[in-house]
């Protein structure tokens, strides 16, 4: 599984946990419908500042581990 799906199944799981509808997170992260839905779908190629805004609401981060 890559990345994109990764995040994009994360963000759902944790929309859903929250009883959170798509529109609510939408309107509270100021995203687009379009932008949110390829999101969860892992098909989105999102800025880092869209993927923090929707994270920020969701109470969620992203930890980079750099394997060498």
């Amino acid at each position: 599984m890559g990345l994109k799906q990764t995040i994009g199944e994360q963000v759902k799981k944790r929309r859903t946990e929250l009883r959170m509808e798509q529109v609510d997170l939408q309107d509270y992260a100021e995203v687009g419908s379009t932008t949110l839905s390829k999101l969860e779908q892992g098909k989105a190629n999102i800025t880092v500042e869209t993927l923090e805004k929707i994270l920020e609401v969701l109470g969620l981060e992203i930890v980079v581990k750099v394997k060498g």
